[in-house]
């Protein structure tokens, strides 16, 4: 037993220092910009300080192992009570916490080696990726710890559940208030009129189901109620491992990447950065529209009227997508910033954004050439909205935006939102094909249109009167398919936390002989409560009859 207590303390010391050695290197990592001479002080103090723990600590289990393995004599025995000890369990639990706060809290997860490179530096971000912390909730070693967590949990369970189920659901449960588990018990004795079916109903008033049997001419009761409650630590036990399967086969068979798409296009190529892949999917995605919504849009949208400084500023960004199966469209609807779509196993979240440096969406003014010198108002024919992707109908025409750029002069200050836009309209009318060049500039585009000897007969004239660049959408599209698996666990456990906190397993033991009762009771949990109610509720059974009796003895 002192063997024992000192293993334990020094597993304490041995967890307490590798959580100060993590949390220092931790800090330096993420929390740091430069490390000096102190951090480095501390770092190889709690370096030296784990490394004594661990040693130590090695050495005083080994030599308690080998003892343990002497005494068993059994390789099975000796690995099972090993799996099935606590301190394994809460070591990999402490281990798996910090994996988990490295994945989602620290390093974020699934991006492409030169994402790591640039924000934590090339050597610490070319670790980081050897060592999987960049998929860590995919990693072996982290699938490894939930599988050696899981075999802990039922290596626990099977040790110690043949013992409670015996006490609870087997007829050895069913013992008689003898001389001698009256003594071990410690029963109570009070005088009462002999009725064996008050004594019952007593038992029965309080929630217990009653068990009677007649020997000799003493009566034994026994009386239980709450049994399932001692199951339902194995409850949040089997809950526990169902979400631990669930968990299993999201990473192993799980997906998660991502799918740019251009307004009015529609693409099935998913990249998975982590592993520097693509892969199909089993549907396309179609990008209808994408839209970017202030906080004054979205105060209008909710019917509010607020002023704000920040009225322009991004609230949300938006995709109206459809999904395209066999050729068909099986599904639309819309993903926002914090509002995923769902399709099947599959969710679609809006992750990204950006410009494609195409036009989105064009509105053009159609003049007829002739007349526009003499009088532009008759000149005018009509306005046709093109979009990006889409053919547009005007009269005997059939047009489409071609070729753009978003600005003629510069094109990267496109990309900074500084737009010159210039199109080419592709134009099938009677037959023939046009190239109509469009300029944001009246006068450019005139000239342009001019000087193309296609177009000389050509009987319109094209001016740009609205314009909009066209944005992608970046898509992370992921698939869980132990998603519904978990919540099963999490029932369970929520299920079991229930019936292991919310009742509680208690037994009645008495023996009616001649004027005497005896009792003796039992509660799992709440014992000094229960005592106290037992107690008062036999008072009252002893002044209801007309011989009192002696004083129940509770010592």
């Amino acid at each position: 037993m002192v063997e024992v207590k000192n293993a334990y303390r020094g597993y304490a010391f041995l967890v307490a220092s590798f959580l100060l050695f993590t949390a220092i290197v931790i800090v330096g990592l993420f929390h740091l910009e430069e490390r000096g001479t102190l951090y480095f002080a501390l770092l190889g103090g709690t370096s030296a300080l784990f490394t004594f723990a661990l040693f130590s600590y090695a050495l005083s289990v080994y030599s308690f192992l080998k003892e343990e393995y002497a005494k068993k004599k059994s390789l099975w025995t000796f690995l099972f009570d090993f799996l099935a000890d606590l301190r394994l369990a809460i070591f990999i639990m402490v281990v798996l916490a910090i994996f988990s706060m490295l994945g989602s809290t620290y390093v974020q997860q699934n991006q492409p080696i030169e994402f790591y490179l640039d924000r934590f530096g090339a050597d610490v971000g070319y670790w980081l990726w050897r060592l999987w912390i960049t998929d860590v909730f995919r990693s072996w070693y982290y699938i490894g710890l939930i599988v050696l967590l899981a075999i802990n949990l039922i290596a626990c369970s099977y040790k110690r559940l043949p013992r409670v189920w015996v006490q609870t659901f087997t007829k050895e449960r069913f013992q008689r208030l003898d001389e001698n588990m009256e003594r071990h018990l410690k029963a109570i004795s009070i005088e009462v009129n002999p009725s064996k079916e008050k004594v019952a109903r007593f038992l029965g008033k309080l929630g217990f189901r009653v068990f009677m049997e007649e020997e000799g001419g003493k009566t034994y009761f026994y009386g239980e109620k709450g049994r399932y409650a001692r199951l339902g630590v194995y409850v949040v036990h089997i809950g526990l491992l169902v979400i631990m399967a669930g968990g299993l086969i999201d990473a192993i068979w799980g997906i998660r990447g991502t799918v740019i798409i251009p307004e009015g296009s529609r693409s099935d190529t998913l990249f998975i950065p982590a592993k520097e892949k693509a892969i199909k999917l089993p549907f396309q995605i179609e990008l209808e529209e994408f839209r970017i919504v202030s906080y004054e849009e979205e105060f209008q949208r909710k019917g509010k009227t607020k002023e704000t400084p920040f009225k322009d500023a991004i609230a949300s960004f938006e995709s109206d997508i459809r999904i395209i199966q066999d050729g068909k469209a099986v599904s639309e609807g819309m993903t926002a910033v914090n509002s995923p779509f769902d399709f099947g196993t599959y969710r679609i979240f809006q992750a990204t954004y950006g410009l494609t440096g195409d036009a989105g969406r064009a509105k053009i003014a159609i003049f007829d050439k002739k007349l526009a010198p003499q009088d532009p108002q008759k000149a005018f024919v009509g306005e046709v909205e093109l979009k990006a992707g889409k053919v547009s109908e005007f009269k005997n025409m059939l047009l489409a935006i071609d070729r753009s750029t978003l600005n003629i002069e510069d094109e990267q200050k496109g990309f900074e939102g500084e737009l010159k836009p210039a199109l080419v309209i592709k134009v099938l009318m009677d037959g023939k094909a046009y190239d109509v060049p469009v300029v944001y500039s009246p006068e450019l585009t005139v000239f342009a249109q001019s000087v193309i000897p296609q177009l000389a007969e050509f009987p319109y004239v094209f001016f740009l009167v609205d314009f909009e660049p066209q944005f992608f959408s970046g898509l992370q599209v992921s698939r869980q398919p132990g998603t519904p698996i978990i919540w099963l666990g999490s029932i369970l456990v929520v299920g079991g936390m229930i019936l292991a906190f919310y009742t509680v397993h208690r037994k009645v033991w008495a023996r009616l002989e001649g004027n005497t009762l005896k009792v003796a009771f039992w509660s799992h949990k709440f014992k000094e409560e229960f005592k106290n109610s037992f107690l008062k509720s036999l008072e009252e059974l002893r002044h209801e009859n007309p011989s009192h009796g002696k004083e129940p003895n509770t010592s």
